[in-house]
């Protein structure tokens, strides 16, 4: 099950409501007429012959007609740049999701701790505490997955390489209590990393996403 980002429920929003307004002045530039000129018989012309009926429908009608159009248009162009630079697709929540046998805990020292990413991956923030992983060194890898790079807002993302007795890495614990979550993070980190299972300095023994040829 997938959903929009909510850059995207905006846009799909402002779109349906524009959409509306469109239908409402058409309906209305229909009535408008159908008053105005329904009476007129064979070879009668306006303005030389008038039906009695009440013309504002054509006015508000017209209005309401060009004010959706013009909302239309907008709402297209915002929508062709919310769509390439939000948030492309974020997985949604079960209906009903199944707990895990426990909770799964990731070490991040990275994107992950990102507001904006947890909101994306897992639909709002998850519980952290703050920890570190020694025997660990950070690196940098250059990204290239788009769908990774709008979410994170960045390609160049860090990386764990193994390191001497004295290395340690900052970081922080999420709690993640089902496994569509762990699922979403999977998909998150690229082939670059790879999962293992690591005990932090807290003693905590956790998940971490290390750089793949380390693992």
């Amino acid at each position: 099950m997938r959903r929009p980002s909510p850059a995207q429920r905006w846009v799909i929003g402002l779109g349906a409501f524009a959409l509306l307004c469109f239908v409402v002045g058409l309906v209305g530039l229909v009535v408008g007429l159908s008053n105005r000129y329904g009476c007129l018989g064979a070879g009668e012309t306006w303005p030389e012959y008038g039906c009695p009926g009440d013309a504002s429908g054509i006015v508000w009608g017209s209005v309401l007609g060009v004010i959706g159009l013009l909302h239309l248009g907008l709402t297209g162009l915002a929508g062709a740049i919310v769509w390439t630079s939000a948030p492309s697709i974020a997985p949604g929540r079960p209906r009903r999701p199944s707990p895990n046998v426990g909770v799964n805990v990731v070490f991040s020292y990275g994107t992950l701790r990102q507001p904006e990413v947890q909101e994306t991956l897992f639909g709002g923030p998850v519980p952290t505490a703050e920890d570190s992983l020694p025997g660990w060194r950070l690196d940098w890898v250059t990204i290239t997955d788009p769908a990774v790079i709008r979410t994170s807002g960045s390609d160049r993302h860090p990386i764990l390489r193994r390191g001497t007795t004295d290395d340690r890495v900052d970081g922080a614990t999420l709690s993640l209590g089902y496994q569509w979550q762990m699922r979403a993070v999977d998909d998150y980190e690229v082939a670059d990393y790879q999962r293992i299972e690591v005990t932090l300095a807290s003693g905590t023994t956790a998940w971490v996403y290390v750089a793949a040829d380390e693992a």
